[in-house]
């Protein structure tokens, strides 16, 4: 799907499915430097299980125009602006890593639209060293290799992993270097400068749910477990011995809990 939003055209994808009247909404939100390419292992299936799915490419990422957004509080606006321009009243709402964060800011900043949260492989917080914010700056491709190395499980360093003959190494370096320079950097300020989450957290009354990664090295286990217990209705599935990188390398693990989730507040 195509469409203009503040001067710029944004892609999202949908599952390849054409949203119905009457179905639920589900909108994936993807992380620092990525796209929703992200969520390839989700949006079809959750399409063909009757959602109206919306994976959007932030602007400035993946195959949409634009620049970057500067804060989450902008990204958080931007998805209510695209949830008003598609005539989607209110929405499932899942986020991967920073998209986490910027489903957590749209639960505050607009209840009535959310259904539900889902954070996948999150905290409410995520500091970003200063090595990997330099080389976001810098040198794009050397901290792009960084993050892919740290965000990735000891499944995603092999070949004979959860998507056999992949290499999800591979395929995530090149789906972040497929963005527009400058992309990476913009993401990693706008995650470092964040500090609200906890008190987002507190004021969402929405069913959650925090999918998290046992070895995650980006976003440790231990922020992910903070963010659920500051959720009111909240549920927590951890993959054991999954890293950072969620929704491409535990595809089966996290679309059984979505699932299983949305199954019961759908």
């Amino acid at each position: 799907m195509r469409f203009e939003l503040n001067g710029a055209e944004i892609y999202a994808s949908t599952g390849g499915r054409p949203h119905k009247e009457g179905r639920p909404h589900l909108i994936f939100l993807h992380g620092s430097g990525q796209s929703h390419v992200s969520f390839s292992q989700q949006v079809r299936v959750f399409a063909y299980d009757g959602f109206n799915v919306l994976a959007p490419d932030f602007p400035g990422h993946g195959l949409s125009g634009g620049e970057p957004l500067s804060t989450i509080g902008d990204m958080a606006d931007w998805v209510k602006s695209a949830m008003d321009h598609l005539g989607i009243e209110n929405a499932h709402i899942a986020g991967h890593s920073q998209g986490a964060l910027v489903a957590l800011e749209f639960g505050r900043r607009y209840p009535d639209q959310i259904e539900s949260l889902i954070v996948l492989a999150s905290g409410a917080a995520i500091p970003v060293n200063d090595y990997l914010l330099n080389k976001a700056a810098t040198d794009q491709s050397k901290a792009i290799n960084a993050m892919m190395a740290w965000g990735s499980g000891n499944l995603g360093h092999k070949f004979d992993n959860t998507v056999p003959g992949a290499s999800h190494i591979g395929a995530g370096t090149q789906l972040m270097m497929n963005n527009p320079e400058g992309a990476l950097s913009a993401d990693l300020q706008a995650c470092n400068a964040y500090s609200e989450g906890l008190d987002a957290a507190a004021g969402i009354a929405c069913p959650s749910l925090c999918v998290l990664a046992e070895k995650d090295k980006m976003t440790p286990l231990k922020a992910g477990l903070k963010l659920a217990g500051a959720l009111k209705d909240s549920e927590t599935v951890t993959i054991k011995g999954a890293g950072h990188m969620l929704p491409p390398e535990n595809p089966r693990e996290v679309n059984e809990a979505l699932r299983g989730f949305l199954g019961r507040v759908a």
